[in-house]
């Protein structure tokens, strides 16, 4: 009977474990898969799908803006906005809510995210580096030149001193003291002239890497890609 018995608990704590290990299986899967991008599936909302190459060069923290860009329809000459946002991990920003036909992007307009301003006032840009291109149903269109966003680079980080032992007058002079050194990297930032948004050329080595990020998509097979 005591073998019988050990028997069984044996056979039982391998079926718990097996069931654990099927079930650790599918989690991830389920998560691998839950994780997976996905694009519209094409239908008459869906007809065709714009690819704008994105590069993202982050150096600070964060970027506290997007770009709202204007697509111009060649035919009627209506605009459709299209926003795109700054971020180290994706390659491209797309849109399926254009109907098939020829199109332009004409301007492009960096907007302060919530809680945040930019420095003077930014203005809409005019946009003449990306030629005429073409959408048709149920393909993909990628322009040939890419935006870039990139930031200044930082400078060494400010050291913030304890004031809880500080007097009033010593606590004064420390604030202004932090005030001036902030103004001075500000200053110091803006002599690098960066653009902080750009249309740039679309460079070979960034395109193949585009085209396996969008081999990558899980429903990428629904839409004509060439």
């Amino acid at each position: 009977k005591g073998e019988n018995m050990c028997s069984k608990l044996i056979l039982n704590s391998y079926k718990i474990v097996r069931i654990t290990v099927l079930n650790l299986i599918v989690v991830t899967v389920l998560l691998l898969t839950g994780c997976a991008m996905k694009f519209p599936v094409p239908d008459e909302t869906n007809q065709t799908m714009l690819i704008i190459p994105v590069e993202t060069r982050q150096t600070l923290r964060q970027f506290v803006f997007t770009l709202d860009i204007s697509i111009e329809d060649s035919a009627n000459k209506n605009i459709v906005h299209h926003q795109i946002e700054p971020n180290p991990k994706m390659l491209f920003s797309y849109n399926t809510q254009l109907k098939p036909g020829k199109y332009k992007i004409t301007e492009m307009n960096r907007q302060a995210k919530p809680g945040f301003k930019l420095g003077g006032q930014p203005r809409p840009e005019r946009i003449s580096e990306i030629g005429e291109f073409e959408l048709e149903k149920g393909k993909i269109t990628i322009i040939d030149k890419m935006f870039l966003f990139q930031q200044p680079k930082p400078d060494k980080k400010r050291e913030r001193k304890d004031m809880r032992n500080m007097t009033g007058a010593q606590r004064m002079q420390e604030r202004k003291k932090q005030k001036d050194e902030r103004k001075a990297e500000q200053k110091a930032m803006k002599k690098q002239r960066v653009r902080f948004a750009q249309v740039v050329d679309l460079e070979g080595g960034f395109k193949t890497k585009l085209m396996e990020a969008l081999k990558e998509v899980e429903n990428i097979d629904q839409w004509k890609l060439e």
